[in-house]
Formats: C-alpha cells, sequence, structure tokens
C-alpha cells in the first residue's frame, strides 16, 4: 500500500470526522429542543435496540480478508466469487432478520415496561420505519469491506461525510417545516440505504467486476463462516457495551435517563471516531506484512501508529476533563450535567484500547480473532450484569461506570492476548509509547488545569479561546519535547502534501 494513500485516506478521515463533530455539536442540543427530551430518548433507543439485528455478523471484516488476500495474489476471479458469495449470505441473514423483527414488535409494550403508552405507541411507528430500511441497507454491508480491502479510502470516507451532512440537513428542513421524530428516522434510514447503494455502484464502475451470485463453494463458505462467527461474536460484545445500555435503561429505568446517557454516547462516539480515524487504513499493508512473517516491521508499525494514536486520544481526554464540565452545561444545560461523568467512564479505557489497532489488524490478518472476541464478550457480559443490578438505582451514571469498567478489563485482557497468542513483544511497546509518553502529559494537563480552574471560562466565547490556547500549547509541547524524528518527518511530508494540494487546486 502506498504511503500516499494512506496519508490521503487519513487526512480525508479527519476533514470528515471534524465536519461531523461540528454538525453534531450545532445539530444535538438544537434537535433536542425541537423534538423534545422524551422523544429524543425515543430516537436512540430506537436506534440502539435495531442495531441489535443488523449486526453485520462479521462478515465484512471477513470479507476484507480475503479480499486483500486475492488481491495480493492478483486474482479477480476470486475476488468476484467472495464478493457474491457474501452477498447471497447476507440475503439469507436478511430474511431471519425481517422474520425476527416482526415477531418483536408484538412484544415492544412488554420489552420497554419503563415507557408510557404514548411512548410505547410512537415506538411502534419508529420501530416500522427503522426495521424497514435496516433490511433494506443491511443486504449492502458487505461493501463498507469491499472498498477497504480496495483502499477506496477517500471515496468510501466522502460517500459516509456526504451521508452525514446530507441527513442533517434533511432533517433539520423538515423539523423547520413542523415535521417530527417519524420525519427524522426516515430521512436517515432511506439516506443510509442510498449511500451503501452508491458504494455497490462506484466500486464496480472502477473494477470493472461483477459479484458472481451463482458461486457454491462449500470449502470457502466454511472458512467464512469460521472466520465471521468469531467476528460476530465480538461486535456483539461491542453492542452490549453500549447500545443495550439504552434497552436497559428503557426496561428498568425512564427516557429520561435514556437521553442522559445517550447524549453521553453521542460525545463518546466524537471521540471514538476522531481518535480512530486512522483505524482500517493500515489492515491492508498488516496483512501483506502477516503472509510474509515479518513480525519486526509490524511491531514497528505498531509502536508508530500507536504513538501517533496516543497524543490524539490524551489530547481529547484531557481536553474534555479539564473543559468539559463547562462545555455541557453551555451546551445542553444543567439538567444533563452528570454527562460529563459518564463520558469521562466510556473513554478512560482509550487511553489504551486506540493504540492498540495495528495488533488487533494483525489478530484479523492471522485468524486469531477467536481470542479477542473471547475476552471482549467476557468482560461485555460483566459489564452488562453489573448494569442491570445499578440501572434501577443510579440510572445512567451507574451504566456508564459498569460500561467503562467492562471496557478497561477488555483492554488489559488484549494486552496479555497480544503477548501470549500474537507473540509481540508488549512490554518494549507499551515502555516505547506509553511510559515514555503518558507522564509527561500528565503532568502537562494537570498544570494546564490548575490554570483553567482559576482564569475559566463562562461563556461560549471564553471557552473557545482557552480550547483554542490549549490546543496550540499542546501542539507545541509534544512537537518539541515528546516527538521523535520519524514523527517530525511525518510533519513535514503531511504539511508538504496539503501544500501541493493547495498549489493543484488553485
Amino acid at each position: 500500500m502506498a504511503l500516499s494513500n494512506i496519508s490521503k485516506g487519513a487526512v480525508i478521515s479527519y476533514i470528515a470526522i471534524f465536519i461531523n463533530i461540528a454538525i453534531s455539536f450545532l445539530y444535538t442540543p438544537w434537535m433536542l429542543r425541537q423534538i423534545g427530551t422524551s422523544d429524543y430518548g425515543l430516537y436512540n433507543l430506537i436506534i440502539s435496540f435495531m442495531s441489535y439485528f443488523t449486526i453485520d455478523f462479521g462478515i465484512s471484516i471477513t470479507v476484507t480478508r480475503f479480499i486483500a488476500k486475492y488481491r495480493a495474489e492478483g486474482d479477480d476471479k476470486k475476488v468476484e466469487n467472495i464478493i457474491g458469495l457474501s452477498l447471497k449470505i447476507f440475503f439469507v441473514i436478511d430474511v431471519v432478520i425481517f422474520l425476527c423483527l416482526f415477531v418483536c414488535y408484538f412484544f415492544i409494550a412488554d420489552i420497554f415496561k419503563g415507557l408510557t403508552l404514548e411512548e410505547i405507541s410512537k415506538l411502534k411507528v419508529l420501530y416500522i420505519i427503522s426495521g424497514t430500511f435496516s433490511i433494506l441497507s443491511f443486504g449492502l454491508k458487505p461493501l463498507d469491506g469491499v472498498l477497504v480491502a480496495y483502499e477506496y479510502f477517500v471515496p468510501a470516507k466522502v460517500m459516509d461525510m456526504v451521508y452525514k451532512v446530507g441527513s442533517v440537513l434533511f432533517v433539520v428542513v423538515a423539523l423547520l417545516l413542523g415535521g417530527n421524530i417519524y420525519i427524522l428516522v426516515l430521512i436517515n434510514g432511506a439516506l443510509a440505504f442510498l449511500t451503501q447503494l452508491y458504494k455497490f455502484i462506484y466500486w464496480h464502475r472502477k473494477t470493472n467486476l461483477s459479484p458472481n451470485i451463482n458461486y457454491v463453494d462449500s470449502q470457502i463458505k466454511k472458512m467464512i463462516f469460521s472466520f465471521s462467527a468469531w467476528v460476530f461474536i465480538g461486535v456483539l460484545a461491542h453492542q452490549f457495551r453500549l447500545t443495550l445500555i439504552s434497552t436497559i435503561l428503557g426496561i428498568c429505568s425512564n427516557s429520561e435517563q435514556i437521553a442522559i446517557f445517550s447524549l453521553g454516547v453521542v460525545l463518546q462516539a466524537m471521540i471514538w471516531t476522531l481518535s480512530n480515524a486512522l483505524n482500517g487504513l493500515f489492515f491492508p499493508k498488516v496483512t501483506l506484512l502477516s503472509q510474509t512473517n515479518n513480525s519486526d516491521e509490524i511491531m514497528k508499525l505498531m509502536v508508530r501508529v500507536g504513538r501517533i494514536q496516543l497524543y490524539l486520544v490524551f489530547a481529547i481526554f484531557s481536553g474534555f476533563l479539564i473543559f468539559g464540565r463547562t462545555f455541557i452545561n453551555l451546551w445542553v444545560g444543567d439538567s444533563f450535567s452528570d454527562v460529563y461523568y459518564i463520558v469521562l467512564c466510556l473513554t478512560f479505557a482509550n487511553l489504551i484500547g486506540n493504540t492498540l489497532q495495528i495488533a488487533v489488524d494483525m489478530a484479523y490478518a492471522e485468524n486469531k480473532i477467536k481470542y479477542i472476541t473471547r475476552v471482549g464478550f467476557t468482560t461485555s457480559v460483566i459489564g452488562v450484569i453489573f448494569s442491570m443490578l445499578l440501572a434501577k438505582d443510579y440510572g445512567a451514571i451507574g451504566c456508564a461506570i459498569c460500561s467503562g469498567f467492562a471496557l478497561l478489563l477488555t483492554q488489559l485482557g488484549y494486552l496479555h492476548m497480544f503477548n501470549k497468542r500474537l507473540c509481540l513483544d508488549i512490554k518494549q511497546f507499551l515502555l516505547k509509547c506509553h511510559l515514555n509518553i503518558l507522564p509527561k502529559l500528565v503532568v502537562f494537563s494537570a498544570l494546564f488545569c490548575l490554570i483553567y480552574i482559576n482564569f475559566s471560562g463562562s461563556n461560549w466565547f471564553k471557552l473557545m479561546l482557552w480550547i483554542l490556547l490549549y490546543i496550540i500549547v499542546y501542539v507545541i509541547f509534544i512537537y518539541k519535547r515528546l516527538f521523535n524524528e520519524y514523527e517530525r518527518m511525518l510533519v513535514r511530508s503531511m504539511t508538504k502534501m496539503l501544500s501541493t494540494c493547495k498549489k493543484n487546486n488553485k
């Protein structure tokens, strides 16, 4: 994989992410006021509940793995076969999902006992709308894995960005014209389906390949299910950690606690998206290095990417720790002050987890995903059990503490597994990445926090000035005190690339 391709993918990822964050920042509180706390809770509840049925069962990442392998071998015929086979598998799963959703519809009132009769009535309509488009979109899920395998990072990110911006613009117009929560769900569902459809058209035009839906190979099918089954369990574990919490709160608490937790998840998702912009960009490269048994290069790549991720993740976490309380009070009001603690609980473990993506890619490439899945599923079940125990008395905060604790256990389990199963030198990785960076960053953040406490801002203008000052001082500090020669070279090359793009556009 060409470095320039990864660099362009990274740049467009961050551009898309900043746009998405800006939209969410302005759009979420406005939408909350437009539709009300109760409807906002229902909106997030239906999204989380529907996500249980539309998990891609690990087949997308399986498709990515096989296509990356076949492309390295130059075998387009096998690529067509594997895509055709995956589409058929998704169609069969789609039919099963429809039957499950059809049955569940008649038990909505029994499942969500914490909702009022009026909320149940609204939820049933939202269920039908969301379920319809979820089923339509689900059959095209393999296209996400196909675009990654073909290294179409830029167009894939652009498509997702257009979907996000487009859905917000349509929803804003609809709500201004008197629309309601039903229109909101309809617009999001329709645009999600059209985005997936366009991804298929784009891939077909760029490659001149067509899925071979007549292809049948029991051995390949067995390999796909063997690999994807473990990925599915891992994805299910991720669902347990966050999206299931809204359902638990719907059963044990009320729509207000769902709304509070959902706002925390919105902010957590912003942070997660920003800190995971590089995820997926290195998978084809790691697959190639794994096939050539180049473990030294994988270790070097893991340290390099891990350090970059840590700089970014810590900046976001410490920034929210310092400014988060003021931000939330200005953003959505004092009544949602608990969101601050929810976000901190959900993001603390990212200081470890977001630096491990290369090792995770290696586990996928070497078909050792089952070890990751076992760790993730076990810790997620622990988190869910404790959330169910605390949800009634402690609401959203109790669930957030349990979810954060489960996620921290997950990352510690991953470190042990990477050391034992992938034979990666985790001690050396932690030394060069975390232990070499974190102590200095903690001291820096503590000093900045002490200054901010004495001169904190109480309005948007002051807060933005403080955040801008924090970013500038943070960047100067890490560049002068923490960056190694490779990282400085990377900054220079990225700056040169952006300058060249700017000149070409002129």
